[in-house]
């Protein structure tokens, strides 16, 4: 089995026992521990938060996307290929809980997605 597509969106299989390839390429969403609903919060992105992924000419990370649970584009931002470690920040106000899909792009092994729910208190 092949250890990542560039036809499909490539996720973690194993949670628990993440490949090299998954810990480099994993979109992590880092969230407050408080949301409200109608408040705005901030939503960071982070890519090879796990293990370092290259960044340079030849091998990036060439975007950062956020959806909601039901596919509602939330936000984008295009990034360089000399970023030190890809990071985003999005500011986002919701009305109900939802799981956050975050989706990277590697100009050599494809998209990835790393979802986080979203649960008020």
């Amino acid at each position: 089995m092949a250890e990542f597509s560039l036809k499909g969106v490539n996720r973690v299989r194993d949670p628990e026992n993440l490949t090299d390839m998954e810990k480099k390429h994993l979109p992590v969403i880092h969230l407050p521990e408080q949301v409200k609903a109608g408040e705005p919060f901030s939503v960071s992105v982070a890519v090879g938060e796990l293990l370092k992924h290259p960044n340079e000419l030849s091998h990036f990370i060439n975007w950062i996307a956020l959806y909601d649970a039901e596919y509602t584009f939330l936000g984008m931002v295009t990034l360089p290929p000399v970023v030190a470690q890809p990071r985003v920040s999005f500011t986002l106000t919701l009305e109900e809980p939802t799981t956050l899909r975050a989706y990277a792009f590697c100009n050599l092994h494809g998209l990835w997605e790393g979802q986080k729910q979203v649960e008020f208190r």
